[in-house]
């Protein structure tokens, strides 16, 4: 049986003053401090970024378990992301490193299918890969 989808309201807003932090806001309610500084309080937007490609692989990874009849052999699973800076061009992210760590009792082929599902289900990475059009309205 397939659960029904809920879909959350799919618009955020920043807001950053004059000095100092600012704040996002999702339209679902979730706030978070934004640091008009790297050396502030709160997430930067790269940070952010790495969050969400971390967020959606740990949620992906535990999809990927259940579907397969897995999700009561999986403890935790974390999702480590570092972001690596291009070099040369446009201010931008050239690639990112994800480090799974994994507690569940898997075996070494069950835990690289299940990391591998991930990449596929997760919308973000998925996102990254495909590049996305971003316009103003």
């Amino acid at each position: 049986m397939v659960g029904k989808i809920t879909e959350r309201p799919a618009s955020v807003t920043a807001s950053l003053g004059g000095e100092g932090q600012g704040t996002v806001e999702a339209k679902s309610g979730a706030k978070a401090i934004l640091a008009g500084l790297a050396s502030e309080e709160g997430m930067t937007p790269v940070e952010m970024m790495d969050a969400a490609l971390a967020g959606c692989l740990v949620l992906s990874f535990r999809i990927a378990a259940r579907k397969r009849g897995w999700g009561a052999r999986l403890n935790t699973v974390a999702v480590e992301v570092t972001h690596h800076k291009a070099t040369e061009g446009a201010s931008r992210v050239q690639s990112f490193s994800c480090r799974f760590e994994i507690d569940g009792d898997f075996s070494e082929s069950e835990r690289a299918e299940l990391i591998a599902e991930s990449h596929v289900l997760c919308t973000v990475g998925n996102t990254f890969h495909a590049g996305a059009e971003i316009g103003d309205i």
